[in-house]
C-alpha cells in the first residue's frame, strides 16, 4: 500500500550492522573499566578487567544471535558453515582443547572456578567460528581493525596524559601510564599486539592517496600516523620489558616476510639481491629506532640496562626475578598432574602446596599470594595437563604454518601476513613472560588472531 513505511530487509540490516557492530566491539571493549570512586570522589574498588570479561561475554553473545539471523535466510551460508565446521583443521583442534579443558573439571579443587573459565573458552570458541566467516570479507575485516585503531587512538591519548602527571578523574593514579587497563603491564602489551593493524591501515591509506589523490585519504593517513606514534611513544613511557621484546621479536620478523612476498611476486623472473639488502636494511632501522627510543625514555633504558646487569651478575634465574620460583614451583605441579592437571583456573588455589617445592617462593606469604604463574603455558599444562598444552601450541603454530599461504583474493591489496607475522609473534612472547589468557581482553584478542588467520587462508585450504 502506498505511504506503507517498511521495514528494510534482513539483508539491508546485515549489509549495514555487521561493520558497526564490529568497529563497536573492537573500539569499547579494551576502553570498558569501572572507575572504582563514589560519587563524593572517594576510592573504594578498582576493576579494570572483570568489566571487560562482562562486555566481551555480552558481546559475544549478541554476535551469535545476529550470525544466526544472518545465515537464516540463505541456505550457501549455512552449507559454507557446515563444510567450514567439518574440515577446517582449526576448529577440530580447538573443540579437542576444549574437551580436555572440560576434563580438568573433574580434578579441579575449586570447580567454580574452573566451570567459569570453562565458559569462557567456549564462549570465546563461537566467537572464533563466526568471526572465522565474517572475515572472509574485506569491509568486516577493515571494520574490526578502524574499531581497534579508535580504541588505540584513545587509549594512548589518556595515557600520554597520565605519563605527564595530568590526572583524569576516571582513572584511576596508578604508578605508570595504565590508561584504561588499570596497571602498565597489560597496558603496555595491548599496544605491542594492536600495534601492526595500525601500520597496516596506515600502509593501506597512503597507497589510496598516491593512486587517488584524494585529500580523505590524506586525512585519513595522517590520523593513523599520529595514532600510531602516540601508541609507540607511550609503550616505552610504560617501560615493560615484556611489551619491548615483544615487540622488537614482531618487528625483527617484518622484513623477512616482505622478503618472501617480493620473492613470490617475482614469480620466477630474476630476483635481485637489491631486495636482500633492503631487508638487512630494514632491520638495521628497526634496531635503530626501538634503540632510539629506550634511550629517550629514562625508565626504559634503567629497565633495560638492569635486565643486562642482571643477567651478568646472575644469569637467567636473575632476570627472571620471581618467575624464576613461580616457574619452578609449576613444573613440580606439572610433574605429579601431568595428564588432566589440577583444574581449569585452579593454578592459585593449587600453589600453596607447591610454594616450596622447587624453591621457596619470597612472594609467597601471609601478606601476599601469588595468583599467576606468569607464563601461560606453564600455568595451562599445570591446569589442564601436558596433552591440553600440545594441543594449544598446534592450534597456535597452525596459524604461523598458515602464513606460508600467499596473499588470495580474500587478502585484497594488502598483505595481511605483515600484520598477523608482527601480533602472533609478540603475543607469543607476552605469553612466555606474563598471563594475557588470564586476562579477558587479551584473551579474546588471542582468538581474534586465531579467527582473521583461518579466514584469509580458508579459501585456499578448501580449494
Amino acid at each position: 500500500m502506498a505511504g506503507v513505511r517498511r521495514f528494510p530487509s534482513l539483508a539491508v540490516v546485515s549489509r549495514l550492522g555487521w561493520p558497526a557492530l564490529l568497529f563497536f566491539f573492537f573500539m569499547a571493549s579494551p576502553l570498558v573499566f569501572v572507575s572504582g570512586y563514589t560519587p563524593d570522589g572517594h576510592l573504594f574498588c578498582t576493576l579494570y578487567d572483570l568489566p571487560k570479561a562482562y562486555f566481551i561475554a555480552a558481546t559475544i553473545l549478541l554476535f551469535c544471535f545476529f550470525y544466526t539471523l544472518y545465515i537464516y535466510r540463505k541456505p550457501e551460508r549455512v552449507q559454507n558453515l557446515r563444510f567450514f565446521l567439518l574440515n577446517n583443521s582449526g576448529v577440530k583442534i580447538l573443540v579437542l582443547l576444549w574437551i580436555f579443558l572440560a576434563f580438568s573439571l573433574f580434578h579441579a579443587a575449586v570447580q567454580a572456578a574452573a566451570i567459569y573459565g570453562l565458559l569462557n573458552y567456549l564462549l570465546l570458541a563461537l566467537f572464533f567460528i563466526v568471526l572465522s566467516q565474517l572475515f572472509s570479507r574485506q569491509d568486516y575485516r577493515w571494520s574490526a581493525i578502524y574499531g581497534l585503531i579508535a580504541a588505540l587512538s584513545v587509549f594512548s591519548l589518556l595515557g600520554i596524559i597520565q605519563y605527564y602527571g595530568y590526572e583524569i578523574p576516571f582513572l584511576l593514579p596508578i604508578l605508570g601510564p595504565a590508561s584504561t587497563f588499570g596497571y602498565r603491564n597489560p597496558a603496555a602489551h595491548f599496544i605491542a599486539v594492536a600495534l601492526p593493524f595500525a601500520f597496516l591501515a596506515l600502509w593501506r591509506h597512503w597507497r589510496l592517496w598516491r593512486a587517488q589523490g584524494k585529500s580523505t585519504q590524506l586525512a585519513l593517513f595522517i590520523s593513523f600516523l599520529l595514532s600510531a606514534f602516540g601508541a609507540l611513544v607511550l609503550l616505552f613511557m610504560n617501560y615493560s620489558r615484556t611489551a619491548i621484546l615483544a615487540l622488537m621479536i614482531g618487528s625483527l620478523a617484518l622484513p623477512f616476510v616482505w622478503l618472501i612476498s617480493k620473492k613470490e611476486s617475482a614469480q620466477g623472473h630474476d630476483w635481485s639481491r637489491k631486495k636482500l639488502w633492503r631487508a638487512l636494511a630494514g632491520v638495521i632501522l628497526i634496531l635503530v629506532v626501538i634503540s632510539a627510543l629506550i634511550m629517550s625514555f629514562p625508565k626504559s633504558r634503567k629497565r633495560v640496562e638492569g635486565s643486562f646487569n642482571k643477567f651478568k651478575q646472575g644469569g637467567a634465574a636473575s632476570l627472571l626475578e620471581f618467575r624464576y620460583y613461580h616457574w619452578g614451583n609449576s613444573l613440580m605441579m606439572i610433574k605429579d598432574n601431568p595428564v588432566w592437571g589440577v583444574g581449569l583456573g585452579n593454578w592459585r588455589f593449587s600453589y600453596p602446596l607447591y610454594y616450596k617445592s622447587f624453591a621457596k617462593d619470597p612472594l609467597f606469604n601471609y601478606r601476599m599470594q601469588v595468583r599467576k604463574t606468569h607464563n601461560d603455558y606453564l600455568q595451562l599444562a599445570a591446569e589442564c595437563g601436558i596433552p591440553a598444552l600440545l594441543l594449544f601450541l598446534f592450534l597456535w603454530g597452525r596459524q604461523f604454518y598458515l602464513l606460508r599461504y600467499s596473499p588470495a583474493e580474500s587478502d585484497g591489496e594488502e598483505d595481511w601476513r605483515m600484520p598477523l607475522t608482527a601480533s602472533l609473534l609478540a603475543f607469543s612472547v607476552i605469553m612466555f613472560f606474563s598471563f594475557p589468557m588470564q586476562l579477558a581482553y587479551s584473551r579474546m584478542f588471542c582468538f581474534f588472531l586465531l579467527a582473521l588467520g583461518e579466514a584469509r587462508a580458508w579459501p585456499a585450504l578448501s580449494s
